[in-house]
This record gives structure tokens, sequence and C-alpha cells, in this order.
């Protein structure tokens, strides 16, 4: 159930509740005031009913003393009413008793023969007949003790409203209070558990996910806390890798350029010794110095390459221009290198226009850094690279192919990756590579916004597609 229905649902229990307890609470206090007052009632009136009618039956009716009777009267809290025959001579009745008197029809339905007594909730009437006289007492609207003091009626009710209502709003406070409390402990819990998970992910733990098994908005809110945990463990493992291939790239730079280095110093010691006392020994030493120290720019190039495609520098001047004629210049360069060392290079291009927008610098290091990585890693004898470029789709497409050994299905993935080499690679008679020149050719391609993919095929095959240039005619 979602945190909306929740509260919802909450909110309308605790309103319910409050309301139940109130009418329940009014309706007990109720009650008990009513049963209180009805019987302090009927103990009152029953006892200045007998007081009143004592008092009528008393010298001062046989004397006709009325004012003293209605003094006696008045202290029971009864009015007087005297008439001889139908002519009144004596009332110390207010109005309301006055209309109570005439509305009850005393005057003629009384029975001389006996006492009257008339009780209801206006009050209490009492009387008797002597002598042409009709005495008749009543009484005072009837009174009862509450909270220390005699009240009305009305007053009571309306205390006993109020009492009721206050102690039903203690109770309705007290309740949502508790309830809400309650309430807010269960919603906060995922939030609690999200703070620990964040305190955690704080002090470097990673490995702990968030654990909440409630199926509400916090549930989705807790899946992606830890799925960013996982990506988060994930980088760092990552990063970790990455930190250690630079390490171990540091170590194989130093390496690889302290073998050519320590050859160019040898052999120009050797020059300036006198060792290379011939001129054919003096420029073969020239040549193996040359050799070593463009093996030394090659690496240097490629790390001032990989510096700027880290730090998104790397310059793109894209322009139209023809992949095959492309293709076809730089084949005819390599293919003068490759037979230096007893290589060959093919190409086969469709008879047709292959139009891309192209970096031309950018991309002949791509051709030269596939070259490179063949030359130093086919170990086929002889060598023999094949370029081949074709239309497929809306893409123009260049396959780089040679016929070594390939590498192992394990190492085809991680062929683009920085710093990546091969076990084998350590082991090759041209010595380690830098692990960067295939991932400089997957940089420069993408940027070139197309893509690239290795496969064994008789050899190590390189697939690269750059999007098509349409014309403006079409």
């Amino acid at each position: 159930m979602g945190i909306k229905r929740h509260l919802f649902l909450y909110n309308t229990i605790t309103v319910l509740v409050a309301l139940v307890a109130m009418l329940a609470v009014s309706s007990i206090a109720t009650h008990f005031i009513a049963d209180n007052y009805q019987h302090q009632s009927i103990s009152q009136v029953s006892e200045e009913s007998s007081q009143a009618q004592a008092l009528l039956q008393g010298d001062a009716v046989l004397r006709h003393d009325w004012p003293e009777l209605n003094r006696q009267l008045q202290e029971i809290g009864f009015s007087l009413q005297v008439s001889l025959g139908d002519r009144p001579i004596f009332s110390s009745l207010n109005p309301a008793q006055a209309r109570f008197y005439r509305e009850s029809g005393v005057r003629t339905r009384w029975d001389q023969s006996s006492p009257l007594i008339v009780q209801n909730p206006g009050g209490t009437m009492v009387g008797v007949k002597q002598d042409g006289y009709t005495v008749v007492s009543l009484s005072q609207p009837p009174t009862t003790e509450f909270l220390g003091t005699p009240r009305q009626p009305g007053e009571i009710a309306v205390l006993s409203m109020l009492i009721s209502g206050a102690v039903a709003m203690v109770i309705i406070v007290l309740f949502s209070l508790l309830f809400t409390s309650w309430q807010v402990k269960k919603l906060l819990k995922p939030v609690d558990a999200l703070a620990e998970a964040a305190r955690r992910v704080e002090a470097g733990d990673l490995t702990q996910p968030v654990d909440y098994g409630g199926r509400n908005e916090f549930s989705a809110v807790c899946a992606a806390f830890n799925h960013m945990q996982e990506h988060l463990l994930a980088e760092q493992e990552k990063t970790a890798a990455y930190e250690r291939a630079r390490t171990d790239l540091v170590a194989g730079i130093s390496h690889d350029l302290r073998t050519p280095l320590t050859s160019v110093k040898g052999y120009i010691k050797g020059l300036r010794d006198g060792v290379a006392n011939t001129p054919e020994k003096q420029g073969r030493y020239l040549d193996i110095a040359y050799q070593k120290s463009c093996e030394m720019d090659v690496l240097l190039q490629r790390l001032f390459y990989f510096s700027k495609l880290e730090t998104g520098n790397l310059p793109m001047f894209l322009q139209p221009g023809d992949l095959g004629d492309f293709v076809r210049r730089f084949a005819d360069e390599a293919a003068m290198e490759l037979e230096q060392m007893g290589g060959t290079l093919e190409t086969h291009i469709f008879p047709s226009s292959h139009p891309v927008q192209l970096d031309q610098e950018q991309f002949f290091r791509v051709l030269n850094n596939l070259k490179d990585n063949a030359l130093r890693y086919a170990q086929a004898d002889p060598l023999r690279l094949t370029l081949t470029v074709w239309r497929q789709g809306n893409m123009e497409c260049v396959r780089f192919a040679d016929n070594g050994q390939g590498v192992s299905a394990e190492s085809l993935p991680h062929l683009f990756e920085q710093f990546w080499r091969e076990d084998q690679a350590r082991s090759s008679k041209n010595g380690e590579g830098s692990g960067l020149g295939l991932y400089i050719v997957k940089c420069i391609v993408e940027a070139h916004g197309g893509t690239v993919r290795a496969y064994y095929d008789n050899g190590l095959v390189f697939d690269i597609a750059l999007p098509r240039q349409e014309s403006e005619s079409t």
C-alpha cells in the first residue's frame, strides 16, 4: 500500500476513533450526571414536599397568619398562594409559578377531601383547603448540588456537556499523539534505513544493501539506492583496476623507454669512443640508434594522445572525403614498409564512391596503430595484411585483417580497453606494447561517429564502420 493511502487511512481511523471516543465519553458523562441529578432531585423533592405539607397543616394556617406561613415556606424554597373562594387574598408566586398554577387546573379538579400534591419538571405544588380557604404552596425550580454548588438543570446540562467535551478532547489528543507517534515511526523506518546506509557509504562501506521489505514509494527509492551503491562499488573496483593498470603502465613505459634509450646511449658511446672504427660500422650504429629513437617516439606519441583523450582535448577536424581513396593512399605507404620486412599488403576497394566525414590525420593514426599491432603481435612469417573497403547500408566499412595467430576468445572483449595487454604480448619478439594503441583506435573511430569490432577469421580482423555522408542533392 502506498504512503498516500496509508496516510489517508490513518487519518480516517484517527478521526473515527476520536468521534467514537467523544460520543462514548459524552454518553457516559451525560448518563452519570442525569442519574445523579434524578436521584438528587427525587430525594430533594420528597423531603421538601413533606416539609411544605407539614407547614400547611400547622398553626399558621389555623391562625390565618399568611405572612408567617409564607416566611416559613420561603425558608424551604416554596411560595404561597391563598384564595378565599375564587378571590386571591395573598400571593408570593413569581410569574412562572403563577402560570404553572393557572395551567395546572388545580382549582377545578382538586378534590377537597384529600391534600394536593403535584410534581413535574417545573416544580412541586402542595395544598390544603380549610374553612373556605384554598392554601397552595409551590416550590422554586429544582436545583441540584453539582461541583459543590447548587445549580439549575440548564446549568447542569451545559456544564456536563462542557466537561464531557473537555474529557473527550483530552482523550482525542492523547490518542492522536500516540497513534501519530506510532505511524511516524513506522513511516520513517525506510528513511532511517536510508540514512544508515548513507552513513555506511560515507564511511566507505558499499557492500551492505538497504534492507527494506515494504511495498510502497520507499521500496523504489531503496531499490534505486541499492542500485546506486552497486554502481559505485563497480566503479570503485573499476577505478582500482584502472589505477593498477596505470601503475603497470608506468612500469612498462619505464622498461620500454629504458631499453631503447640504453641502446641509443650505448651506440652513441661506441661512436664517440671509436669502437665503430669503420664507415660501415658507424652507419650500422647510427641506423640502430635511429630505429630505437623512433620506437621511443612512437611510445611518447601514444602517451600524448592518451592524455588528450583522457582530458577530452583531442581536436577533431572532420572534412568530407572518400574513404576508398584515403585507404588506398595509406596502403601505398604501408606496403613499402611491409616489403622491407618481407610482408605484403593487399587492398580490395569496391569501385564506387565512399563519402564520409574524416579527420585524415587522426584516421591515419587508426590504420597505422592497427598496422603496428599486427607487426608487433601477429607472429606470421611472412606477414600478410589485407585492407577492404565496401558499403553496407548507410555505413562505409573498412576491414583490416592479418594472417597471424590472433588472440584467445577470452581476450577479444578486452582488446580495446586501456592499458590491456595479452600475456603473449609480453613475450613478443618486438617487445611489450603500451596497451594504448587499440584503445586510441576505438576512441578516434567513435569520435567519427563510427564503430569498431574485432574477431578471429584465419587471423585477427578489425571491422570499422563510419556513417556515410549523403550528398547535398539527396
